[in-house]
């Protein structure tokens, strides 16, 4: 087996292009231990990690006397070293081969760019550091923190419930991926926003009390909610009824609007990032990949798509700047979720998501959720427009049609029935211009309702 092969076979490093793979071996190197022969020393300096090509180590930590405190063994296909590789603190265990061993040797220097280059390297180190702060072999702690156990897993990263030793306060603590803490400039840039986020002060938002730096990556200390999060909710109920819907949006409404206004988007709004606190208050949670609202409405075009595939705005999905219309699209396939118990649309990989998201219509909420009431589908409709210029804007209006129902006075209202024949192939086409249309009536104050009627071929066609 080559080496190139080799590496395709290893986690984190199999979602390399094969295209890109004889490159990446290059910067590999190759390394050959006798039984008994150390890998790597308690103490040393750590400037390269290894991946055990074949044979087994004995990974042994000792204590200041140098007495056995603990010990385990790893094989083919696990890394070794990559903690104080990407740290820079001495080694915090030996490593002896037990058989002969073949090695891949990767330096600091060449692992550092291959995350950056190569985002799921990154999230298997992150992986593999949450499974041994889980465990709680020996990383116990972040920071001043004792780690209690794992809550779960966020869109950038992992989430633990932890322990503050002086306040005896618990929080909650997300770790962010690697791939994206070693972004040049992140971890500067994610400190101070993270200060400016901590000052969003509002019921619908989860609190952000601090921050740690440790393990090569950024921690976020956070309120430690008792309840589970929407996502949840909705596995377990299917679709929600309208009134309870239109109920939590409103929540996020307020959440999102609040953070708007001090100048943030959200980026990655979606039913797993919004926590359920008991009875039906919830908050919106996850900043981690907040940035500030550009000015002007004009943006540097970002180098990477950031946020969750199936929840995510065109234009982001397309590369191109964002701003808070962005988190309005992000809540209406919320809203599409909750109402409609399926998202907008269902694509087997990220990249016919991302085009759909950017191309395609969505199906008519009204079809698949008909008792939802007309405002609701007025927002849905205005907040899936694809162009953010056109997409529905305003929190006021969106308030308001998220509003619980009041009476309205049928005499003042005017209907009008309109009817539409034209070929199967132009649905996607007619799809379009309906939601258009939606849009600018609910602009406007006005209602559509829509039903499919199939075409009767033993009919003649109407002149």
């Amino acid at each position: 087996m080559s080496l190139a092969e080799f590496l395709s076979s290893v986690p984190g490093f199999s979602e390399i292009p094969a295209a890109d793979m004889a490159e990446v071996a290059a910067i590999c190197g190759e390394r050959r231990f006798a039984a008994g022969e150390a890998l790597m020393r308690q103490g040393e300096p750590g400037d390269r990690m290894f991946l055990i090509r074949t044979g087994r180590v004995r990974v042994i930590k000792r204590n200041e006397l140098g007495a056995e405190i603990a010990s385990f063994w790893l094989g083919p296909r696990q890394p070794v070293g990559e903690m104080a590789l990407l740290t820079g603190e001495p080694r915090s265990a030996d490593v002896i081969a037990e058989e002969a061993v073949e090695a891949v040797e990767l330096r600091r220097e060449a692992f550092s760019a291959l995350i950056l280059e190569y985002p799921p390297v990154g999230a298997f180190l992150t992986e593999l550091l949450g499974r041994r702060l889980e465990e709680g072999g020996g990383i116990s702690r972040v920071g001043k923190y004792r780690l209690l156990g794992k809550l779960g897993r966020g869109g950038t990263g992992q989430v633990f419930e932890a322990l503050h030793p002086t306040l005896g306060r618990t929080v909650a603590i997300k770790m962010l991926s690697h791939a994206l803490a070693m972004r040049p400039g992140f971890r500067e840039h994610f400190l101070a926003e993270a200060r400016t986020i901590a000052s969003l002060n509002h019921p619908n938002i989860v609190v952000v009390y601090d921050t740690e730096a440790a393990y090569a990556t950024l921690f976020l200390v956070m309120e430690r909610l008792p309840g589970g999060d929407l996502a949840r909710i909705m596995r377990e109920h299917g679709r929600l009824p309208p009134v309870r819907a239109a109920a939590i949006l409103r929540q996020l409404a307020a959440a999102l609007s609040h953070a708007h206004h001090k100048g943030f988007v959200h980026r990655d709004v979606k039913p797993a990032n919004v926590a359920a606190c008991g009875g039906e208050h919830f908050k919106l949670m996850d900043f981690g990949l907040a940035r500030p609202i550009p000015v002007g409405g004009a943006g540097e075009r970002p180098r990477t798509v950031d946020g969750t595939p199936h929840y995510i705005a065109p234009e982001t999905a397309m590369g191109k700047p964002v701003d808070g219309r962005a988190d309005i699209y992000s809540l209406g396939v919320v809203a599409f979720e909750m109402l409609a118990g399926r998202l907008p649309f269902e694509r087997d990989g990220v990249q016919q998501m991302l085009r759909a998201h950017a191309l395609e219509e969505p199906p008519d909420i009204a079809m698949l959720a008909p008792e939802t009431p007309a405002p609701l589908l007025q927002f849905v409709r205005g907040a899936l427009v694809k162009d953010p210029a056109r997409r529905l804007s305003s929190w006021e209006r969106i308030q308001a049609l998220l509003a619980p129902a009041s009476p309205v006075e049928v005499s003042s209202r005017r209907e009008e029935l309109l009817r539409l024949r034209f070929p199967p192939e132009k649905q996607p086409a007619v799809d379009h211009l309906i939601n258009v249309l939606c849009h600018d009536l609910g602009e406007l104050g006005g209602e559509l309702s829509r039903a499919r009627f199939e075409d009767d071929p033993g009919r003649p066609h109407e002149p």
